[in-house]
C-alpha cells in the first residue's frame, strides 16, 4: 500500500506541473495545526531544513499521529529507500530516488506560509512543511502537498558546519551525473576521484556526527570496506547503479581498472588498530592522491591486487 500511495502522490504532482509552478492553496497545513495543538513542533525556520532526510512514508489522513501503515510514528519501521534529500545553507539541495535517479535544485523558505519552494529542472513547487520530534530524538519533517497527502521524512544526518564537505553536497556527487559521450582517461580519473571524495566525506561526516556506523545505502559503488581496510568488489558484483553513472559499460570497466591500479600503488600503511573510520579515511585519501596525472602505470590495469588493503 505504501508503494501505491507513493505512485499516486508523484502522479498527482506531475499532473500539476504543466505550468511549471505549483502553489499550495491552504494557508496552514494540517501537519502544522496538529503540531501546534500537540505543542511538540520544532518551529519551521529555514535552518531547520538543513541536513539530510530520508523518506519515512506517505500519509493519508492524520500526518502527525499516524505513520505510513497506521501505526504510531515512533514505532513505524523505516520503509525501503524511496527518497533521500539534503538541504544546504547556500540554498541548494540534492536528492536521490529509489531508482538511483539523482537531481539537484534550489530551495527557499517562506516564513509567512511556512512552506518551502523547491526548484529543479525548471519546475518550482511549493510544499507546506511542519516538524516534530520522534521518541528517538530525531526530527521528523512533514511535506504536505495537499491536506490529504503528506510525505514524512526522518532526519538522517545533521548539518555539518562545513557543508561543502557534506558527502551529499552537489560538488561531491558529480560522479553520479551520466555523461552524454564516452570519456577519455583523464575524465574517467576525474569522475573516479569525485566518487572517492564522496566516500572520504562519508567517513569524515560519520566521525563528526559521532555515528556508530557508516551507511553506503545511497552511495553504491565498487568499494569494499573492511575494519580497517579498503578493497574492491569482484567484477561480477559491481552495482548496476554505479555502472549506469558512466556513458557505457566499457567506460565503467576502464574506471574499475584504474581503481584497482590505485589500490595496488597505495603507500599508506595502517596498523590494524585504532579507529577504523579514521584509518579508512586516510587509506582512501592516499588512494585518491594516486589518481593525480602521471601516478598510474596504466589507464586500465586489470591484474592488480583485489585483496583488502589491510595495512596498505
Amino acid at each position: 500500500m505504501t508503494f501505491i500511495k507513493i505512485i499516486f502522490l508523484f502522479i498527482l504532482i506531475m499532473m500539476m506541473q504543466h505550468r511549471g509552478i505549483i502553489y499550495r492553496t491552504g494557508k496552514t497545513t494540517v501537519a502544522q495545526k496538529k503540531a501546534v495543538e500537540a505543542n511538540e513542533s520544532v518551529l519551521p525556520k529555514s535552518k531547520n531544513l538543513l541536513g539530510s532526510w530520508r523518506m519515512y512514508g506517505v500519509n493519508q489522513g492524520d500526518p502527525i499521529a499516524l505513520g505510513p501503515d497506521g501505526k504510531t510514528l515512533e514505532n513505524t519501521p523505516m520503509s525501503k529507500k524511496e527518497l533521500f534529500i539534503s538541504f544546504f545553507p547556500d540554498g541548494s539541495f540534492t536528492q536521490i530516488r529509489d531508482n538511483n535517479v539523482y537531481s539537484i535544485g534550489k530551495w527557499s523558505y517562506d516564513s509567512t506560509s511556512q512552506s518551502v519552494f523547491l526548484t529543479s529542472e525548471r519546475i518550482t513547487q511549493e510544499v507546506g512543511i511542519a516538524f516534530n520530534m520522534a521518541e528517538n530524538g530525531l526530527r521528523v519533517m512533514h511535506f504536505e502537498f495537499n491536506p490529504q497527502e503528506n510525505m514524512l521524512l526522518m532526519e538522517y544526518g545533521k548539518p555539518l558546519s562545513n557543508y561543502r564537505e557534506d558527502p551529499f553536497f552537489a560538488k561531491n556527487n558529480e560522479w553520479r551525473i551520466k555523461p552524454e559521450k564516452a570519456e577519455n582517461a583523464g575524465q574517467l580519473r576525474s569522475r573516479l576521484s569525485n566518487y572517492l571524495l564522496h566516500n572520504i566525506y562519508l567517513l569524515k561526516a560519520a566521525k563528526i556526527r559521532e555515528h556508530n556506523r557508516v551507511s553506503w545505502e545511497f552511495s553504491e559503488g565498487i568499494l569494499r570496506i573492511y575494519n580497517p581496510g579498503i578493497g574492491v568488489v569482484k567484477p561480477g558484483q559491481v552495482p548496476a547503479a554505479w555502472i549506469n553513472t558512466f556513458h557505457s559499460q566499457e567506460d565503467a570497466k576502464k574506471a574499475f581498472g584504474i581503481f584497482e591500479d590505485c589500490i595496488a600503488r597505495s603507500k599508506f600503511k595502517g596498523n590494524g588498530s585504532g579507529n577504523w573510520v579514521e584509518q579508512n579515511y586516510r587509506i582512501l585519501t592516499d588512494i585518491r592522491n594516486g589518481l593525480a596525472p602521471g601516478r598510474l602505470r596504466g589507464e586500465t590495469r586489470h591484474n592488480a591486487k583485489k585483496s583488502p588493503q589491510q595495512g596498505v
